[in-house]
């Protein structure tokens, strides 16, 4: 229900672009590095959680699948979105209500 509400509000209001912005946790900026326990331990529970997907990376060590993990966070008025690359915050956007 949650999801499909969060759907409905994005399609509904396409004249407000989504931003790029940093969540404040208990003090502290999740900005992209940040690992998806930390942003777990700082905000707590998300609205929701999806896996969204997952890419292969090539390393000296051979091919990883990492998955690719959305959470999102209501907060200043808004909708944050999370998008982290296995597990690590690669970048977050804004929706405003």
């Amino acid at each position: 229900m949650r999801k499909l509400f969060f759907l409905a509000a994005v399609l509904l209001f396409p004249g407000i672009p989504a931003q790029a912005a940093d969540l404040r946790c208990q003090g502290d900026l999740m900005t992209a590095g940040t690992i998806i326990t930390k942003v777990r331990q700082k905000c707590g529970t998300p609205l929701w959680e999806d896996r969204i997907g997952e890419v292969k990376r090539t390393t000296r060590d051979g091919e990883r699948l990492l998955y690719i993990t959305q959470l999102t966070y209501e907060a200043g008025g808004g909708y944050y979105v999370l998008t982290f690359e296995g597990g690590e915050l690669k970048y977050t956007e804004f929706f405003q209500k």
